[in-house]
C-alpha cells in the first residue's frame, strides 16, 4: 500500500484528507503537535475506513519534528509517496498590534513547517507528490490576517518554485480554500461578526461554506492526476 504523511491531521481539514486516502487503502501517518486523543481518533477512523496508519506527535514547525514524521513513514511502511503539508495556524491581529511572538508563531507553523517537511520528504521520496494547503488569503488578503496572508502567499510561491525544482520526480501543487467549516473558520466568522449563512450567500459561489471533505477531494484529485 502507498503511504501518505498528513501534517496537522488530528482534526479539521487534515483529518478529512487522512480519511480520503484511507478510503483508497493507503497507509496514513497521522500527525499532531500535542493532541494525542484527537490524533488517535483520526487513526481509528483511518482504520475503520480501510487504511492503516500510525500516530506521530511532533512539532512540524521544527526540523527535528518534520524529520521524525518523515522517518517514521519510511521506517514503518518502507517509503513515502505523498506529503500533505496541512499544519497551519490562523492568528487574528491587526498589523500594528502584531507582536514578535505572534509573528514568529505564525511564520513557524504556516511557512517553516512546509519548508522543513518538504525538504525531508523530497530527500526520501523516489517519486511522488507534495500538496501544500495554502489559503485564498495568500491571494486576496483579509483585514486582521496580514501575517497569515503573507505566510500563505509565501507557501504559494514556494509551491511554484518546488514544482519546477523537483520535477519530474516529484509533483508539487497547492490548494487555496476560502473559509472552511472548521474551528478556525468558525472563529474567523465570529471575528467578522457575520453568520455562516450570510457569509455563504454574500461571498461564495457555492452558496455554502466549504467543508473539510471538499478540500480533501481536491487534494486527492491532485495526487491522482498523472
Amino acid at each position: 500500500m502507498p503511504t501518505v504523511v498528513v501534517t496537522g491531521s488530528g482534526r479539521g481539514v487534515g483529518r478529512a484528507v487522512a480519511l480520503r486516502f484511507a478510503r483508497e487503502g493507503w497507509n496514513v501517518v497521522v500527525n499532531a503537535k500535542r493532541g494525542r486523543e484527537e490524533a488517535e481518533e483520526t487513526l481509528r477512523l483511518v482504520r475503520d475506513s480501510g487504511g492503516d496508519g500510525v500516530v506521530v506527535l511532533a512539532d512540524v514547525a521544527t526540523r527535528e519534528g518534520c524529520r521524525n514524521v518523515i522517518n517514521t513513514a519510511v521506517e514503518r511502511f518502507g517509503g513515502l509517496d505523498v506529503l500533505v503539508n496541512n499544519a497551519g495556524l490562523g492568528l487574528y491581529s491587526l498589523f500594528l498590534a502584531a507582536d514578535d511572538r505572534l509573528i514568529e508563531k505564525q511564520l513557524e507553523v504556516t511557512l517553516r513547517s512546509v519548508i522543513y517537511c518538504s525538504q525531508e520528504a523530497a530527500r526520501v521520496m523516489k517519486e511522488g507528490s507534495i500538496i501544500n494547503v495554502a489559503s485564498i488569503a495568500g491571494i486576496k488578503p483579509f483585514v486582521g490576517l496580514s501575517i497569515y496572508s503573507a505566510a500563505k502567499a509565501a507557501v504559494i510561491n514556494l509551491t511554484q518554485a518546488l514544482a519546477v525544482e523537483l520535477a519530474p520526480r516529484i509533483r508539487v501543487n497547492a490548494v487555496a480554500p476560502g473559509v472552511v467549516k472548521t474551528k478556525m473558520g468558525d472563529s474567523l466568522l465570529n471575528l467578522l461578526g457575520v453568520g455562516e449563512e450570510e457569509f455563504a450567500k454574500r461571498y461564495t459561489l457555492l452558496g455554502r461554506i466549504v467543508t473539510p471533505e471538499d478540500v480533501a477531494e481536491v487534494v486527492w484529485m491532485l495526487v491522482k492526476i498523472p
